[in-house]
């Protein structure tokens, strides 16, 4: 399958390398020019305007977004319409409003203009390998294109959700779930650590073990473990950076009765004010399985 993408960021290039390995065929555009010089070189098609990336396309084309949630969707998706004509397709598959999502998909359907919204998981080694992926939209265009979402998410990693707007609805919901698993594994290794002495505990061998057959074994705790053992996480801070979801996680507090979910929001907040060893932990979690910003010490 040919198709464009757009957004050529940390999760976007390893989507596209996954595409390619998969043998399709890949025209990327990027704000910025490098990112589409890199991919050239991975086998990727070259185009530096919308309207050029349009032109490489077949017939019917399908076009998938990955760029920052909110306005710069709606940008992009504004740039992309005069070059598009009935029967076209575009997958956001970024973490939009659900929302949002149903909006454009009712704006782009009086074009005749498709819309699939896409909900994914799996960071950035997910992106390149096998992600998950929650599809929300027509069943139809699902179908039309379920090939891509298949290539691109590891074994039953992906499914249709529903109508328009569920893909990015289930996807919310499970930003919400990880918001808390991370919560509470960092809250729990930091209550190790203050114990650590009494006990003479080295907490590297307690995450490989909880890594390993536990019941909290997860790809949080793998990637917490990597994180700790890393130089790394002893120049971080102990403080969250605000992240692109955040917002969305408070909306979600108000659509469904999540205490944990609000309560792990809230322990992020708290490490602006006074930084912990809990707040370190997490910073460290988001930066190795999604590249996100940390602050230094």
């Amino acid at each position: 399958m040919k198709i464009g993408f757009i957004g050529l960021g940390r999760m976007g290039s390893n989507m596209v390398l996954n595409l390619i390995s998969k043998k399709h065929k890949v025209v990327v555009y990027n704000r910025s020019p490098q990112p589409v010089k890199q991919m050239i070189k991975k086998g990727a098609t070259r185009s530096y305007s919308i309207e050029e990336l349009i032109s490489k396309l077949p017939k019917q084309k399908i076009v998938w977004i990955m760029v920052l949630a909110g306005k710069p969707v709606d940008v992009m998706i504004s740039k992309l319409v005069p070059y598009l004509k009935k029967g076209d397709i575009i997958i956001d598959g970024g973490n939009s409003f659900f929302k949002d999502s149903i909006r454009r998909y009712n704006n782009l359907k009086k074009k005749g203009i498709h819309f699939l919204d896409c909900g994914t998981s799996g960071g950035m080694e997910g992106a390149r390998y096998g992600a998950c992926m929650m599809v929300g939209g027509e069943k139809r265009i699902f179908k039309k294109t379920e090939a891509l979402f298949r290539d691109m998410s590891t074994k039953n990693g992906y499914s249709y959700m529903g109508k328009s707007g569920a893909g990015h609805f289930v996807k919310m919901v499970h930003n919400g779930i990880e918001y808390g698993m991370m919560g509470a594994i960092a809250e729990g290794v930091q209550g190790i650590n203050k114990y650590k002495k009494k006990f003479n505990i080295e907490l590297k061998e307690v995450l490989k073990v909880y890594g390993h057959g536990s019941i909290v074994e997860s790809r949080l705790v793998s990637w917490l473990d990597k994180g700790y053992n890393s130089l790394m996480f002893k120049s971080i801070s102990g403080k969250v950076p605000h992240g692109e979801t955040e917002n969305e996680m408070q909306k979600l507090e108000k659509l469904a009765d999540m205490p944990v979910l609000h309560q792990s929001r809230l322990m992020r907040i708290k490490t602006r004010k006074k930084q912990s060893f809990a707040g370190k932990l997490l910073a460290i979690m988001r930066y190795q399985f999604g590249g996100h910003k940390v602050n230094n010490k």
